[in-house]
C-alpha cells in the first residue's frame, strides 16, 4: 500500500482499499489490515473522511509556499482534519505541515492544543441556526435540538470535545443554554428542573452523535455499515437464536436508522415534558 501511494498508482483523493477488500485481496486477517491502515494513517500517507472511508492524503505543502496563517484561518484548518480524519489526526506538528511552517510558531496563535480545542468549539457551535426565540415552547426546543444534531452530523468530533460535567464557559454554549432555558421557563415552573431538562436534551443529542461517530468511524474502517454488517455477523445471529426473548424476535430484521431514532427519542422527550 505504501509502494502504490509513493509511486502514485494511488494518487491523492483516491479511495483506498477497505479493510474487508485487504483481507480477500492479500488472505490477511482483519486486524492485520486494519493495523496496516492505521499505520499509514499514522505517517500522514491517508487519512479517513465521513461516510467514505481512507483517501490517499494531499501531499505535505512545501515550506515558505503558502502564506502564514492567522488564528481563524488555524482554527479553521483544524476543523478540517479533525472533520475528515478524526481528532486523533489533529497535532499542532501536522497543523505547521499545512502551512509550511516551525509547529512551534503557531503558539503564537494558540497556547496549547487545548485551547485550540476550544476555539474549534466556539466556532462550529457559532453554526447554530435557532428557531425564532417567539414561537412555541416545543417548536424552539425541537428547533434546537435538530440545530445541534445537524452541526453534530457536520462535524462528528464535537461530541467528545463537548462537557456536560464541566461545561465551557463559551460565549455559543451560554447562548444556547439561554434559548433552551427560556423556552423551558413558559412550561416548567422550577429553575432546577428547567436546567435539569436542559442537560438532558442536550445530553440526548450528545449521546446520539456519539453513536453516530462511532459508526462513521466503523464504517471507514471496515467499508460495511451497520446494516450489512449485522446481516453478516454469525456471532450476533446465533446470540440473538440463543438468548433473545420473545420481544426482542418481535422486532424482527430492524431497519437502523440513527436519524430516525433521533427523531423519535426528541418528540418522546417533548412529549414528557409536555
Amino acid at each position: 500500500m505504501r509502494a502504490r501511494v509513493e509511486s502514485g498508482d494511488l494518487r491523492p483523493g483516491d479511495r483506498a482499499p477497505s479493510v474487508r477488500a485487504l483481507v480477500a485481496e492479500h488472505g490477511v486477517a482483519m486486524s492485520t489490515a486494519a493495523r496496516a491502515l492505521s499505520r499509514l494513517r499514522e505517517e500522514g500517507l491517508l487519512r479517513t473522511t465521513a461516510r467514505v472511508g481512507s483517501v490517499v492524503a494531499e501531499r505535505a505543502t512545501p515550506a515558505g509556499t503558502a502564506p502564514p496563517p492567522d488564528t481563524a484561518r488555524l482554527v479553521r484548518t483544524a476543523i478540517g482534519i479533525a472533520d475528515d480524519e478524526g481528532l486523533a489526526a489533529l497535532s499542532m506538528r501536522r497543523l505547521a505541515g499545512a502551512f509550511g511552517v516551525p509547529t512551534m510558531s503557531l503558539y503564537r496563535l494558540v497556547r496549547s492544543r487545548d485551547e485550540l480545542l476550544l476555539a474549534m468549539l466556539e466556532t462550529v457551535f457559532a453554526e447554530l441556526v435557532l428557531p425564532p426565540a417567539d414561537g412555541p415552547w416545543r417548536a424552539r426546543l425541537e428547533g434546537a435540538a435538530h440545530a445541534q444534531w445537524r452541526v453534530h452530523r457536520r462535524h462528528p468530533w464535537l461530541a467528545r470535545v463537548l462537557s456536560l460535567s464541566r461545561p465551557q464557559a463559551l460565549p455559543s454554549l451560554l447562548r444556547f443554554a439561554e434559548f433552551e432555558l427560556a423556552a423551558l421557563e413558559e412550561v416548567v415552573a422550577d429553575p432546577v428542573e428547567r436546567f435539569d431538562l436542559h442537560l438532558a436534551l442536550t445530553g440526548f443529542v450528545r449521546g446520539m452523535a456519539l453513536t453516530l461517530a462511532a459508526e462513521q468511524e466503523a464504517q471507514a474502517d471496515t467499508g460495511v455499515d451497520a446494516d450489512t454488517w449485522s446481516e453478516h455477523d454469525p456471532g450476533l445471529r446465533a446470540a440473538l437464536r440463543r438468548h433473545g426473548g420473545p420481544a426482542l424476535r418481535r422486532v424482527g430484521d430492524y431497519p437502523y436508522d440513527l436519524q430516525r431514532v433521533f427523531d423519535t427519542g426528541i418528540a418522546r422527550l417533548l412529549d414528557g415534558i409536555s
